[in-house]
């Protein structure tokens, strides 16, 4: 019902009066509007249902919503000069999937599926960037297991595209300002994608967190990013929490110095500090002797 209204321009397009101040040629429009945003909010609580099956058909009815809402924009500007993309119905679909209470891996899987097109993903990484510091801050920096894992596995589900001429499936086509849009541009991506990741990672993690990003930091996350030695704050951060977790962190230390030239002499000193007796009685031992061995030789 509520996308054949927007197809038809059938809801009030601009700042939204209350229902007591409709203008009599406007009333209807604006009656439809009113429960059109109602809809969207009961849609939006139901993310946090606690049936899979409801979550997942409140989300794609939200995203079929965003859909229209681009080809068909409630508000009131002259899109010659404007980029039209749902920004706001977006955006709160990211606030409520990030929930602080409810492990969202699930539906999380199922969003993967609209982070498939460029123009989601653009947006829906600066969203994830703006929620983390919202809800970071407020928690003034504590550890939020439940949260910073529905974060880290939104982001992990985040596919970057590796040239430009792979920025071709949008939600929203731009048509004659498409060259002047920033989600069609790899290097915007790429900005976006670092600014998420940095954002994420200058907070305190919960311990079991830092080894899954340090495992996939090679392949996933450093390939993407601008400027990859901006990573230096929290390798040296994950490399004080000890075990394991170090020695992941000197091997990201180690592909920084070798691939993108980041000057870190401290590397051997951190490396020498491992080499305790205790080294032997650990589960991970082979491990550590083998990146051992390889830095060692590369010196």
């Amino acid at each position: 019902l509520f996308c054949t209204l927007l197809k038809r321009k059938d809801l009030f397009i601009g700042k939204l009066p209350g229902e007591d101040e409709a203008i009599k040629d406007e009333k209807y429009k604006i009656f439809m509007r009113h429960r059109y945003n109602n809809c969207v909010e009961i849609l939006l609580e139901h993310l946090h249902h606690e049936t899979h099956e409801v979550k997942e058909s409140a989300l794609c009815c939200l995203m079929k919503f965003a859909a229209e809402q681009g080809l068909h924009p409630l508000e009131d500007l002259d899109w010659s000069e404007y980029f039209s993309f749902p920004r706001e119905l977006i955006q709160a679909v990211v606030h409520n999937i990030l929930s602080q209470s409810l492990d969202n891996s699930l539906l999380i899987s199922r969003f993967q599926e609209f982070l498939e097109m460029d123009d989601v993903r653009y947006y829906v990484m600066s969203f994830i960037r703006d929620n983390v510091a919202t809800v970071m801050n407020k928690s003034k920096g504590a550890v939020l297991p439940v949260y910073q894992s529905n974060v880290f596995t939104l982001m992990l589900n985040i596919n970057m595209p590796s040239q430009e001429s792979e920025l071709t499936n949008f939600m929203v086509k731009q048509e004659t300002k498409h060259e002047d849009w920033k989600a069609a541009k790899l290097h915007d991506h790429k900005r976006a994608f670092e600014k998420m990741w940095l954002g994420f990672l200058k907070y305190k993690l919960p311990n079991s967190m830092y080894k899954k990003i340090l495992v996939v930091l090679h392949d996933s996350i450093l390939p993407h990013m601008s400027k990859p030695t901006l990573m230096i704050d929290f390798l040296t951060a994950a490399y004080d929490v000890g075990g394991a977790i170090s020695l992941l962190a000197l091997n990201g230390l180690f592909v920084l110095i070798h691939q993108h030239n980041l000057d870190y002499p401290d590397f051997y000193k951190k490396l020498y500090n491992l080499l305790e007796p205790s080294v032997f009685h650990v589960k991970y031992k082979a491990r550590f002797f083998h990146l051992a061995n390889l830095f060692l030789s590369s010196r």
